[in-house]
């Protein structure tokens, strides 16, 4: 039962989304997306980011044009590019 191989056979294997560049930080956080000319906004919570990029819970990701910019409370607007969408969340890329 103490055989380093039993212990390697119920680990769970890594995520494809966890081969990252960065670690991404958690975050519970409101933001808002820009779009069509800054006449369409969605708001949205960031699960985590980093400095390339995040993962974000909205309600009508389809709706989300491939670039956008990506604003929250106190930082600077960023550009952002839609990577992947599943149900209701969001991953993102900054491009600037």
């Amino acid at each position: 039962m103490n055989d380093p191989a039993d212990f390697k056979a119920h680990t769970a294997p890594r995520q494809p989304d966890e081969n990252r560049r960065t670690v991404r930080m958690r975050r519970l956080k409101e933001a808002r997306l820009v779009f069509n000319n800054r006449q369409s906004v969605m708001s949205c919570i960031v699960r985590d980011a980093s400095k390339f990029g995040a993962r974000v819970t909205i309600g009508e990701p389809y709706l989300v044009p491939f670039e956008f910019d990506f604003m929250t409370p106190g930082e600077t607007p960023r550009q952002a590019r839609k990577v992947w969408v599943r149900q209701n969340e969001m991953g993102l890329q900054f491009i600037d």
